[in-house]
């Protein structure tokens, strides 16, 4: 039987230094999705999560990956897909001490420098955009001596020449296998502002809008949609024989389609999984797209949070986005949720085109209005994929350019600026006294502890 080992590398740290992001212990989802369906099709397969097993080193994935027909590493997650670090350099440098002639790479940055990305790593093939089916297709390729050349979406090298495929047709999101959480130990994941026994499940894929500062390539700038059944299927197996007591829903925008949030909820509701076994859930959507009939049926279900993207105080920044919503839609969003028991969390962002110091006052302003549970600051990227990028340097993919690792719309000057400020907007946001109390009151210690961490590893960065 032939052997596949996914790797899923560790994070550069716990804050990454250019978008301030925090790097959490969440499961390779898309990597679990990919372990199905190469079992299926009668692989053995070991998956190797770097960023979340602790017992882990290096060296001995080294010594896996020696054994294996074929090895597949991410350069990011995919809780990454949207904003991918630029800090990649340790998961290159392990990626070229793997045997190259049977590496296969998948991830944001093969999808649009994949030339580059072949060269820095010696790797086989990189798959760009969604990669699942054509992982699949490239293993089987590889493990039988057959041609590349029919498998649609990747690049690869041969006889000296870089070959760039077609790029495939999404298929329906019903035709993935549940993710094989049966790989990996739910104990090593956690989210410190819901919980441990922690998994990530999709209800979608993509989003119906165009944000400017929004990467959607890995989803080929398209929005799909999964059936009730086969998430359900899921959770229902996820809960109850994986042990999974906390999870994220991870739809970019996961209530703008209430036929599924209603059978979800009311599912939830029936099993009675939050009174059985405490189980709490958490999403992100639009502020939009929650209202007061919607909202209660969540808290009774379990939802324990909800994230919304708020990015700006300022309403003509705000449009600048294209967001396409109203400060008096956030706020109603945010307020009607916590009336409902959600506790809220809000992603603000500072460095919009055209905005001022005087705006970025405006925006920590509207986040103190709001009093959203918690705040998240960071600098405008603009990331490969999104229009904003596409305004400077054109439609990807760059085939053959060099990986950009250090991306900025800043000048020094105003990259210090930035990053001065945010550490104000955090300070000024957290050491409130009615936020700290609001926090601690909630009695669960080992999870503020962990939010304390990051809070801590943030300012230090």
């Amino acid at each position: 039987m032939a052997k596949a080992l996914l790797i899923n590398p560790a994070a550069a740290g716990l804050v990454a230094t250019k978008t301030k992001k925090f790097h959490r212990r969440f499961p390779p989802l898309s990597l679990l999705i990919t372990a199905s369906m190469l079992r299926d099709r009668g692989w053995d397969v070991e998956i190797n999560d770097l960023n979340a097993n602790r017992k882990l080193t290096p060296e001995l994935v080294e010594a896996s990956a020696r054994e294996a027909d074929v090895v597949v590493m991410t350069t990011n997650s995919y809780m990454d897909w949207q904003c991918p670090s630029f800090e990649i350099a340790g998961m290159l440098a392990g990626a070229r001490k793997l045997p190259g002639d049977r590496l296969i790479l998948t991830g944001n940055h093969g999808t649009h420098y994949p030339g580059s990305l072949l060269s820095e790593t010696g790797a086989a093939v990189v798959i760009r955009e969604e990669p699942e089916w054509a992982v699949v297709e490239t293993a089987e390729a590889l493990r039988d001596g057959l041609s590349l050349k029919q498998v649609q979406g990747i690049s690869y090298r041969a006889g000296g020449t870089t070959h760039h495929n077609p790029q495939r047709e999404l298929r329906h999101m019903d035709e993935f296998p549940a993710p094989a959480y049966d790989l990996v130990d739910l104990a090593d994941y956690f989210y410190e502002v819901l919980g441990g026994n922690f998994a990530l499940l999709e209800a979608s894929r993509g989003c119906p809008y165009s944000c400017n500062f929004c990467n959607l390539s890995m989803f080929q700038d398209g929005y799909r949609k999964r059936s009730p059944e086969a998430f359900l299927n899921e959770l229902d197996d996820l809960v109850e024989n994986q042990g999974c007591r906390s999870l994220y829903i991870f739809d970019l925008e996961f209530t703008i389609n209430k036929k599924m949030v209603k059978a979800i909820c009311e599912h939830l509701i029936e099993k009675d999984y939050a009174g059985r076994y405490g189980f709490r859930w958490t999403c992100q959507t639009r502020a939009d797209s929650v209202n007061e009939k919607l909202l209660p049926l969540m808290k009774q279900s379990g939802c324990e949070l909800i994230h919304f993207g708020i990015e700006a105080g300022n309403p003509d920044i705000i449009e600048q986005t294209n967001k396409k919503i109203k400060k008096e839609k956030l706020r109603a969003g945010v307020a009607a949720t916590s009336a409902a028991g959600i506790k809220t969390a809000g992603f603000f962002i500072f460095g919009h085109p055209r905005e001022t110091i005087d705006n970025y006052q405006e925006t920590l302003d509207f986040a103190l209005e709001l009093d959203v549970t918690y705040a998240s600051f960071h600098p405008l990227i603009p990331f490969p994929g999104s229009p904003l990028f596409r305004e400077k340097h054109g439609q990807g993919p760059y085939w053959e350019e060099p990986l950009m690792l250090d991306q900025s719309y800043f000048t020094p000057e105003q990259e210090k600026m930035t990053a001065q400020f945010i550490r104000k907007a955090y300070l000024r946001y957290y050491l409130r006294p009615g936020q700290i109390w609001k926090l601690l009151r909630r009695g669960d210690w080992m999870n503020y502890l962990r939010q304390m961490t990051l809070f801590r590893s943030l300012l230090a960065n």
